[in-house]
């Protein structure tokens, strides 16, 4: 239950400034999940793209829900359907779309998060603001204990300020900036956590920008200062598939003008080891009397030992495996400013001695740890 504290002249107003009409309701949206057991609610912010509009709330709110479950109400009284487009369970994030149009307040101010270590430090305090099921608009004022990249630490900015059960979801705001999402509330510890919107930007951006995609350019993926061919042909697939434009370099081997990031990576060292498969199972010669049934059934059964809990080293058919450390660093510049994050992902790839020479096994293992690190990587550092 939440209690309600007297508030001084003082305190009602500083509320009437920010609860000030365009700035509380801006964008801001009530989300309702029909659930057998009832209707469970949550709450989000808006943006739009052309006729279409996104929403962005916690992954918890929506990952449950049914198809056609979710309905979405702004601070207007206009209500809409939606379905959830993409969510990271690790971050506690969804992306939802509105179905049929735009009937929702979805104004096109997303943000990239690029300023909002700025916004936050200059800002008296935080506001997190949602719309209850009543159609209210309910804030907190609150103050980042600590931020990260990823996240901000919140606490109670003054003693008339209190946390709420059901703050989840909420927006959080620097002035007039959004700067993040609330996830979590503890109302006995009086401490929040949201997720910064330099993360929301990267999880989500591509999917809600215009030209959203993020562009790269690639460069050689080297093994002992020579290009490892297999290595880099791995990263243009992974990184294509994760929604990044490649571009290729000018005729002086510079970027092309609006070129955002230029990746590139190096085996920073490549052992192999090889040891006798313990899962090992010598062929056994089929009695002169099996039936083509019992050939298929025995040939079925050894498949299914080999991918018990999907491990490579249950391979029964090779009588010797590989393991392969792999040190695989990748380096990300930010054009703009020239800044660079590097990431050193170390992986065990085991494979076993089963048909492929020594030199495919390898060929093999790069590839796999090049996409394993930068998968790794793009989770610790979204573009």
């Amino acid at each position: 239950m939440t209690r309600t504290k007297r508030l001084d002249l003082s305190a009602l107003a500083l509320a009437s400034v920010v609860l000030s009409p365009g700035v509380a309701g801006a964008g801001i949206v009530h989300i309702q999940i029909q659930q057998r057991a009832g209707t469970e609610y949550g709450a989000g912010y808006t943006v739009g793209r052309g006729q279409e509009c996104f929403i962005v709330t916690p992954f918890h709110v929506v990952k449950f829900a049914p198809a056609d479950a979710i309905s979405v109400t702004d601070t207007k009284g206009s209500t809409a359907k939606a379905r959830m487009l993409k969510g990271s369970e690790e971050f506690d994030a969804a992306l939802l779309q509105i179905v049929g149009g735009k009937p929702l307040d979805c104004p096109p101010d997303w943000s990239d998060g690029s300023n909002a270590a700025a916004a936050i430090g200059g800002a008296p305090f935080l506001v997190a603001r949602k719309v209850d099921d009543n159609g209210r608009v309910m804030q907190t004022r609150l103050f980042a204990s600590s931020t990260s990249r990823e996240q901000i630490e919140l606490q109670p900015f003054g003693p008339n300020d209190e946390l709420r059960e059901g703050d989840s979801g909420s927006t959080l705001y620097a002035g007039d900036a959004i700067v993040g999402l609330l996830l979590s509330v503890d109302t006995k510890s009086k401490k929040a956590t949201a997720l910064t919107q330099s993360q929301i930007h990267g999880l989500f951006g591509a999917d809600v920008l215009p030209t959203g995609k993020r562009t790269a350019l690639l460069q050689s993926f080297t093994y002992r200062k020579a290009e490892n061919a297999y290595a880099t042909a791995t990263a243009r697939d992974f990184l294509t598939a994760a929604s990044v434009q490649l571009v290729n370099p000018g005729a002086n081997g510079a970027p092309p003008p609006g070129t955002q990031y230029a990746i590139v990576g190096e085996i920073m060292d490549l052992q192999m080891t090889r040891a006798a498969n313990p899962n090992y199972k010598a062929p056994q010669k089929a009695p002169a009397d099996d039936n083509i049934g019992k050939q298929l059934f025995r040939n079925l059964q050894k498949k299914v030992d080999q991918s018990v809990d999907g491990a490579l080293d249950r391979n029964t058919d090779a009588q010797y495996l590989r393991t392969y450390n792999v040190d695989v660093q990748v380096q990300i510049t930010k054009l703009a400013d020239s800044s660079k994050v590097q990431n050193l992902e170390r992986r065990s790839i085991v494979l076993p001695e089963s048909g492929p020479t020594a030199a495919d096994l390898e060929k093999t293992a790069v590839s796999t740890a090049v996409k394993q690190a930068l998968e790794l990587t793009l989770k610790k550092h979204p573009l």
